[in-house]
């Protein structure tokens, strides 16, 4: 299967997901609506899983992360009954229409085709065995998908509030903004240092010279941003928890999954391991 018909495959399913999603809200009964909202987004993911289980490719589920996140804010502009903040929603949804096309349009350029599955599945799926199934719903499927449901609350208080933002939602609207630049440097650096270099070699040029995964830290950032950017006195502290968690996961999971990962593959970055912190801008030494 060539990319294009592999990406229009992709992109029937997102259409139809989001149709399945504007059915969902329209016919589902009445009720709490973030309750309503994490039963729809559950449903997606099922429905993308489907398509990832017939095609043999977790991939499929990659753009789930960043496309998500617009469909909430749809959904927040139709169900809010707070007196309209236009102002207020339309800088949310600018910021977070910015990050999501940008992180989306890398995962297009980076994805090859049906043939090409993220190197962090393969692996998933020969230490899981008979298991994988279960491992590919629950843990790459569902698992990012509350993960980003919890993360998107904060979406919630902006779209049900009506006061202006403060310093702190202003600092929040910089933040985000911040780690969406910091990703979309660091991604093409990254791009054109592959094009022009041996796979053996290691990236330590630009944004990479400071620090090992400054992708991963503008990710952190825009939700910190996000969660920021509803923070008043009636905020509950329990809205932060989504971006915490997303922070353990790049801490925790993602970025010890990726320096052994790159130390298999190119014995330079042990070196490079030694000389340049993960997420800290700051040089060891």
């Amino acid at each position: 299967m060539s990319r294009s018909q592999s990406l229009s495959i992709v992109f029937v399913a997102y259409v139809l997901a989001f149709i399945m999603g504007v059915f969902l809200v329209w016919y589902m009964p009445e009720g709490n609506n973030l309750g309503k909202l994490f039963f729809i987004d559950v449903a997606l993911t099922f429905f993308i899983f489907m398509f990832s289980f017939r095609f043999g490719n977790a991939s499929i589920y990659d753009p789930y992360w960043s496309i998500i996140p617009v469909y909430i804010l749809v959904f927040w502009w139709y169900n809010s009954l707070a007196i309209p903040n236009y102002l207020t929603w339309g800088i949310t949804s600018l910021v977070v229409l910015v990050w999501s096309v940008r992180l989306t349009n890398n995962w297009v350029r980076g994805w090859k085709g049906m043939h090409h599955q993220d190197w962090r599945y393969v692996l998933l799926q020969q230490k899981t065995g008979k298991w994988y199934l279960l491992v590919n719903f629950l843990g790459i499927h569902m698992f990012p998908t509350l993960l980003v449901w919890l993360a998107a609350i904060p979406i919630a208080y902006i779209f049900t509030s009506n006061q202006a933002f403060s310093i702190a939602n202003w600092v929040g609207v910089v933040l985000a903004l911040a780690g969406t630049v910091l990703e979309w440097v660091s991604d093409n650096q990254l791009r054109s240092f592959k094009k022009m270099n041996k796979r053996a070699e290691v990236m330590t040029a630009g944004v990479w010279s400071y620090l090992r995964h400054p992708n991963y830290l503008g990710e952190i950032l825009f939700w910190w941003g996000l969660y920021f950017m509803s923070v008043s006195v009636f905020t509950p502290w329990h809205v932060a928890l989504g971006a915490v968690g997303i922070t353990l996961l790049f801490v925790f999971i993602s970025i010890p999954m990726m320096d052994k990962h790159m130390l298999q593959q190119r014995p330079a970055y042990a070196r490079y391991m030694l000389e340049v912190r993960a997420l800290i801008p700051v040089r060891k030494g």
